[in-house]
This record gives C-alpha cells, structure tokens and sequence, in this order.
C-alpha cells in the first residue's frame, strides 16, 4: 500500500485546524458551575483500544464541553479518531443547543421524577471515511432527580439524515453521569450514553453506546475532579444501519478537566 503523505499531512492538518476552532467556539460560552463532567466545564479526553472488529487499533482525542448562559445550554464533543494505517483520521461532531423551559418560564416544570423539560435540537457531522456524513435532530430533553450529584437525562428526537434517499425516523438517547464513592480516596464515575435510531429506509435499526468507568486520580493527591483515568466500552449494533455490521472495541481512557 502506497501513501501520499503530502495529501495525508494536509487532511490530519485540516481536521486539527476545525476540531480546535470547534473547540474554541464551545469554549466561548459560559461554562455551567457543576462538578458532574457532563454538567459542567470542558475535557479532554486520549483513548486507545486494540483489535477493532479484530482488524487493527484505535485511537482517538476527544472535546467535550458543556456550557450555560440563563435558559439555554448546550453540550458538544469532538472525536478526532484514526486506526492502525494513521492515514486519514476521521473527525467527527455532535452539538446539541437545549432551552430549559423551567428557566425561560422562572418557574420549574417537574412531573413525578422529571426535574426539567428542555427543548432540544442538535447536528452530527462526519468529515472523512468513505464518505461525509450530517445528520440532524428536533425534540425534547427530560433530566431527571436522582441521589446525590449525578446526571440522568433523556432526549427524545426526531432524526434526518442529510440526502433525499434517507427518511426520517426517531432517536431516543438515554446518558448519565453517577459518583461513586468507594472510599476517602477512591472516588469512580460511571458515565456514559446509548443511541438508539430507527430505520432511515436504506438499511436498518441501530444502537450505539460508550459507558465509561473511571477512577478520579486526582483525588488520590488531593485534587479531586482534574484527571480521571478508565475504561470505555464501544458497542455499536447495525453499524451506520448496516445489518449484521458489529463493532465493538474496549479501550484505555485517560481524561483531564480543563
């Protein structure tokens, strides 16, 4: 196999150049005061895992930011992901801008163990692979009260995949963020995510999660909440919507809160 380094120094050079501006650009907002790392502030995070559907590595920086200014707020993320070959790493984009309707209303909207409803909407853009790739979402968030300082929330959403041939279906995105406290110095977190997209016309139903367990580091020095390192799972079933197309990978994950 014949690389053409000149063309793959310029495409790593220009994914780089829009995952910092994407990230320079959620910077801009006001980061929400909270110590959950899905409900607050920015991370990095260097992820390696091997044997990728048993055909090779994978290794992958990824942004995180979460940020809030009065009723509205937002999370986004980043992936700047390549496998063994280095020859042209994939960079891939969610955001998604939410309007808390208890805030915008001053008044808090609960029903039963559902804290806050928010009007939701979001974009997931691929740029590399075999082809680029955008995908938009319309709906509702519903964040939900459970023990202690954690996150449980659900995004109901209607989907559309960019081009004519793909029809709208539905996603349904269950997430969380729990501490879990073991001891003075052991501090873990169990964070994570589950994507579930209907059919689209072409291929089928899918199902993608990353559940991350980590241990706080920084706690153990007495700087709790700075640099976690652990685990992430990646399970995507119906790959892309492709039926019978697995992948699944377990990978070493180092995260430092910026």
């Amino acid at each position: 196999m014949c690389f053409n380094y000149t063309e793959i120094a310029f495409s790593v050079a220009r994914k780089f150049a829009l995952l910092l501006s994407v990230s320079l650009t959620m910077l801009l907002y006001e980061q929400a005061e909270a110590q959950v790392i899905y409900q607050g502030g920015s991370n990095v995070q260097f992820l390696y895992g091997r044997h990728l559907n048993h055909s090779g590595d994978l290794a992958t920086i990824t942004f995180e930011h979460f940020g809030a200014a009065g009723a509205f707020e937002h999370f986004g993320f980043a992936d700047l992901s390549n496998d063994v070959s280095l020859a042209s790493p994939d960079l891939y984009l969610e955001w998604y801008p939410k309007l808390s309707l208890s805030r915008a209303t001053g008044s808090e909207i609960k029903l039963g163990p559902i804290k806050d409803v928010l009007v939701a909407g979001g974009i997931n853009v691929l740029f590399g692979g075999p082809e680029d790739f955008a995908a938009y979402v319309a709906g509702t968030a519903f964040k939900f009260n459970i023990p202690g300082n954690g996150l449980l929330q659900l995004e109901t959403y209607y989907y559309k995949q960019d081009g004519s041939e793909y029809d709208g279906t539905y996603q349904f995105t269950p997430s969380w963020d729990v501490p879990l406290p073991v001891s003075e110095k052991v501090h873990l977190r169990f964070r994570g995510f589950m994507d579930f997209i209907g059919d689209r016309g072409p291929g089928t139903t899918q199902y993608l999660t990353q559940p991350q367990l980590f241990l706080d580091l920084g706690n153990t020095w007495n700087k709790p909440g700075k640099v976690y390192l652990g685990s992430e799972w990646r399970y995507w079933n119906n790959v892309a919507g492709i039926k019978g197309l697995d992948e699944s990978i377990l990978q070493a994950n180092l995260l430092i809160n910026l």
